[in-house]
């Protein structure tokens, strides 16, 4: 009986030794490794379309092998009051067991109380669905001499504080931020906001500073943050000197940031009009910043040409809109999805550069 008791012993050792063991390793996931690889990507306005996309559209894309997450867009107007379509986004992710992102957008999906408030705003217009053209406030980077938007700006910094705390509540590592934007969360330097009296690029620069300032604050070793480089309007040099500004905040591959190309697809990274303009936001690339990719469109594309781009880059994640998911190229994109987590595994090291991860074999 006394050998039967010692042997329970050591069997009940050798099982808390493995607990432990297992906690500590899970403890040891850095916020980078819960970010690495393929997500799916899906914009709802409420949750009426999320419920209806789940069956036909994010369910059957979530269920891809190795894909890393689920990443959820929605209008800043949709979750301004509550987070319950967060939620219900995060309950789609958990039940396929993957990992879950939020990403905002600003612009003219900004709540209508901001401007009540007197946020600086102009007017611009977007196509309904029905067809018909509205015309829809969206804040200016600046007052009409030149000086900060503060109503905004004071409005955003309390709705990322709450959001970020809320995504650490719910275990979500990455979050997607907005700039002022315009139709989209990305960069937003048209000729509309060109054409705004106290217009200067340094007074739209530093307005565009002082948001990834808020990002940037509220970001940390179990929350990073991205903000895309990417956007409307010529854009090249204040990409480049965004990512300059965020290396001499955090130091080089500094994972509590990241930037994203919103470009992604057969034609190159960013979305460029032309070549040339292609190549100039490609300088983005050579700095020591981390760095992901969201496709161009919800399209089908030869998605070995596009992964070969992220190796390229340096890129440790990329956004897959769910659509994409049924096209006829399905199978490839699966394998691109595999051989990308693996190539993540294997090479991921806080403090290596990305810039020059080598290509998976296969």
């Amino acid at each position: 009986m006394r050998l039967l008791r010692i042997a329970w012993v050591g069997v009940l050792l050798v099982l808390s030794a493995r607990v432990v063991a297992g906690g500590d390793a899970a403890a040891t996931i850095s916020t980078a490794q819960q970010i690495d690889g393929t997500w799916v990507l899906q914009q709802v306005s409420g949750r009426d379309e999320l419920d209806r996309l789940v069956p036909t559209t994010i369910s059957p894309a979530l269920k891809t092998p190795h894909i890393r997450g689920f990443s959820l867009r929605v209008p800043w107007k949709a979750i301004d009051q509550d987070f319950s379509l967060l939620a219900a986004g995060r309950e789609i992710a958990r039940r396929h067991g993957v990992d879950y992102s939020v990403r905002f957008m600003a612009g003219r999906h900004t709540p209508k109380r901001v401007f009540d408030k007197g946020a600086r705003f102009y007017l611009a217009t977007a196509q309904r669905r029905a067809g018909r053209d509205a015309a829809e406030k969206v804040p200016a980077p600046f007052l009409s001499d030149g000086t900060p938007n503060t109503i905004f700006e004071n409005e955003y910094e309390q709705f990322v504080e709450r959001l970020a705390s809320w995504c650490r509540e719910n275990d979500v590592r990455l979050l997607h931020l907005a700039w002022y934007g315009q139709h989209w969360a990305e960069l937003n330097h048209g000729k509309e906001i060109r054409a705004l009296e106290g217009y200067s690029f340094d007074n739209w620069l530093r307005a565009h500073v002082r948001l990834l300032d808020i990002g940037l604050k509220y970001a940390g070793d179990d929350l990073a943050v991205e903000l895309p480089f990417s956007g409307y309007g010529p854009l090249t040099e204040a990409a480049s000197r965004f990512a300059d500004y965020v290396v001499t905040r955090l130091g080089p591959h500094n994972q509590k940031f990241y930037c994203q190309a919103n470009g992604w697809g057969p034609r190159g990274d960013w979305g460029a009009p032309s070549v040339e303009t292609e190549a100039a936001f490609d300088n983005v690339w050579k700095k020591p910043i981390c760095r992901g990719q969201q496709a161009i469109q919800p399209s089908d594309f030869q998605w070995s040409k596009l992964y070969e781009k992220l190796y390229q880059n340096g890129s440790t994640y990329c956004e897959v809109y769910a659509p994409s998911f049924l096209g006829k190229h399905r199978d490839e994109l699966a394998e691109e999805i595999r051989k990308f987590a693996e190539h993540c595994r294997e090479n991921r090291s806080p403090q290596r550069s990305r810039t020059d991860m080598p290509k998976p074999a296969g």
